[in-house]
């Protein structure tokens, strides 16, 4: 077995199923870190958008399309995906203004912050990535 340089390594086919399993292991361990008292006001929607994102590409890439139906319904997931990643990102907005203008609470840290930001940027560019090398890929079927 042979290894490649990590100078060498390209991005995966899949890397988009790694990100997004990574988003939202990152958010579960994240918003537990948040005040209770948010849990069903704000964390909770949080990971079921997380959650919603990594069940949605598993879901695009378990289909093998062989009609142009299944090409749609690949797509529809990938594009569901994106919209619960444009979702996440406002939701994860209101969470941080709404945490900062509480004087109890710790304010969300600028690290963290990017860091969920990072993780959304990036499967949302492999997502699109994604579909645009599906729509080659299947554009004959019918």
């Amino acid at each position: 077995m042979s290894s490649v340089l990590k100078s060498k390594r390209g991005e995966s086919a899949v890397q988009f199923l790694d990100t997004a399993r990574e988003l939202e292991i990152y958010t579960i361990k994240t918003c537990a870190r948040f005040p209770k008292r948010y849990m069903f006001l704000v964390t909770k929607g949080i990971v079921d958008l997380s959650r919603q994102i990594y069940n949605d590409v598993k879901a695009a890439n378990s289909i093998y399309p062989t009609n142009a139906a299944e090409a749609q319904l690949r797509k529809n997931y990938i594009l569901q995906a994106n919209c619960a990643l444009q979702s996440l990102l406002s939701q994860l907005d209101i969470a941080r203004e709404f945490i900062r203008q509480n004087d109890a609470n710790k304010p969300i840290k600028s690290a963290v912050y990017e860091r969920w930001v990072e993780l959304i940027t990036t499967e949302a560019k492999l997502l699109a990535a994604l579909k645009q090398s599906d729509k080659e890929r299947y554009k004959n079927l019918t």
